[in-house]
């Protein structure tokens, strides 16, 4: 799969009643990340990936642009750009959907750091054979199954 097929279209949020809604339920997507939420913010970004017109990837990234210093991530002098949550659809898993998503996200923000936080094993194996750099806490106590991870 080529990037260039891949186009990334903001999802922007609709309050009905309490909740704000992102996306619709769909069986292709089956993380709990795309239900309604209570609230957003500005800093909180939508996207959904569409290929030849079916959705096959959503991702939700909050971006700070100022630059900063983290005792993990050490210093982002043009900001970072947390990948809070990336799901490729089911049937599209293993094509390369999932880089696409991160190239073309780095193509929209060229210069802010992108850092990503996992849930479990397996979103851990799609970052490590990505090549992302793994950060876990140097102290073994504070170590848990999430672990942040940032591209090289």
């Amino acid at each position: 799969m080529s990037a260039d097929q891949l186009s990334l279209t903001e999802v922007h949020p609709r309050k009905k009643r309490r909740y704000w809604h992102l996306f619709e339920p769909s069986s292709e997507f089956v993380k709990p990340w795309w239900r309604p939420e209570e609230s957003v913010s500005e800093s909180e970004h939508w996207l959904s990936g569409q290929l030849r017109g079916t959705e096959v990837a959503r991702c939700k990234f909050v971006l700070d642009v100022s630059p900063q210093s983290h005792p993990l991530l050490g210093k982002m002098p043009h900001g970072q750009l947390d990948i809070l949550a990336l799901e490729v659809a089911v049937s599209a898993r293993g094509h390369g959907v999932g880089r696409d998503v991160l190239r073309t996200i780095r193509d929209l923000f060229p210069l802010p750091r992108l850092t990503a936080l996992n849930d479990n094993a397996e979103s851990r194996g799609f970052w490590d054979s990505a090549g992302w750099i793994r950060h876990e806490h140097p102290n073994l106590l504070f170590r848990s199954e999430r672990v942040t991870y940032s591209e090289r």
